[in-house]
């Protein structure tokens, strides 16, 4: 009888951790590819795009006038939730600015430091502003009063000026298609991105729109003053190339990563008051029960051994602990504290059900009638 409860609870330590490390996929492609019959990149379920290396903006004061121009055309039916299209982010600021699509509206969101110097986050949003599997090309610019948000070349809405946009946070890497934390992806087709350093004119925004949407070449947009441009006009490869030769290029990353991807979270973060947060607890307690019980069980069928018991958990909470390890790793998993927490819970659980009255007549019953009988 031992070795079989040696054999079940090694079957249970394998089937948890095929359950923790499924699906085994440590190196997911990154779902970006090229449009096949024009210009642009489309970003699938896991795809990032990064820049080769930090923008440097010469203007980078905070009441310095930049512009950002972004062309794009979100998928039909794919977005669940908010998600990152565009990021800029900074050693000291790591969400420095960010445009985010949120159902039809566009989200502009930046990150800056009060009078305490600490981080405070501002918003904007260009509401009805978005269509799926339509293109559309926003220009976001900032002049002496106010930022103006441009829709198809035309004026959308004034940006409450306290958003207070200027080309210091157009400097730092550029990320396109999510963030550098969560492994949520904006799914869509990116066709144009541009940065200039100065304020852009409502005649200038018109000529701009016509300019992308016939496929003019970027010489023509010299004059005002490109910070970097990216026209995705390659259709092959994995570099995007500037048409700024000052400005840094784009690479596509061939395996999908999530550079600052949490490890072991600590519970206050991860905690959610709804029913399911409980329902993930409940089953991460119930699912190391059967290891407590079969291991304890095992080690105690036989003989007396007063540390059994606190084997038993240690061991629980160290598989546990390696699960929530490797799943740093694994994409379509979260790293946690809560479920090393929980699943050394659950093992002292099975610990408890196997010392329980019935459970313990039951197995004296069996030694009874086998004749095992248990060493002191």
């Amino acid at each position: 009888m031992k070795k079989i409860l040696g054999a079940v609870s090694l079957l249970v330590l394998c089937g948890m951790l095929i359950a923790g490390l499924w699906p085994f996929n440590f190196f997911p492609r990154n779902d970006v590819a090229w449009l096949k019959n024009s210009n642009g990149l489309q970003f699938g379920d896991r795809a990032r795009v990064y820049s080769s290396r930090n923008l440097e903006v010469p203007d980078s004061k905070e009441d310095s006038f930049c512009s950002l121009e972004l062309w794009l055309q979100p998928d039909g039916g794919s977005l669940k939730g908010p998600a990152t299209i565009l990021l800029f982010t900074a050693p000291d600021n790591p969400l420095q600015f960010r445009v985010r699509q949120s159902l039809d509206i566009l989200l502009l969101r930046r990150d800056a430091r009060d009078r305490e110097n600490h981080l405070q986050t501002l918003s904007a949003d260009v509401e009805y502003s978005l269509r799926q599997d339509q293109p559309t090309f926003f220009t976001i610019t900032r002049g002496p009063k106010d930022i103006l948000a441009y829709k198809d070349g035309a004026s959308v809405k004034k940006v409450f000026p306290g958003f207070g946009l200027s080309c210091k946070d157009f400097s730092g890497e550029l990320i396109l298609g999510g963030t550098l934390t969560s492994p949520r992806s904006w799914p869509g087709k990116l066709l144009g991105l541009a940065i200039y350093g100065q304020e852009l004119t409502p005649e200038q925004v018109s000529q701009h729109f016509a300019m992308w949407t016939h496929n003019a070449p970027p010489e023509s947009l010299a004059n005002d003053h490109p910070l970097a441009f990216y026209s995705f006009s390659e259709r092959a490869g994995s570099v995007v190339h500037n048409r700024v030769a000052s400005s840094p290029d784009l690479y596509i990353p061939r395996i999908f990563r999530v550079p600052r991807k949490k490890m072991l979270t600590p519970p206050w973060e991860e905690f959610s008051p709804d029913l399911s947060y409980a329902s993930d607890l409940l089953i991460n307690i119930a699912g190391f029960v059967p290891f407590g019980f079969f291991h304890f069980g095992y080690l105690t069928w036989n003989r007396r051994w007063d540390r059994a018991a606190l084997s038993t958990v240690i061991l629980g909470g160290l598989l546990s602990l390696t699960i929530e390890i490797l799943q740093e790793y694994l994409i379509t998993r979260r790293s946690g504290m809560t479920d090393i927490i929980t699943n050394t819970l659950g093992t002292g659980v099975g610990v408890m059900l196997w010392t329980w009255q019935p459970v313990q007549s039951l197995v004296a019953r069996f030694k009874k009638e086998t004749g095992q009988g248990v060493a002191s």
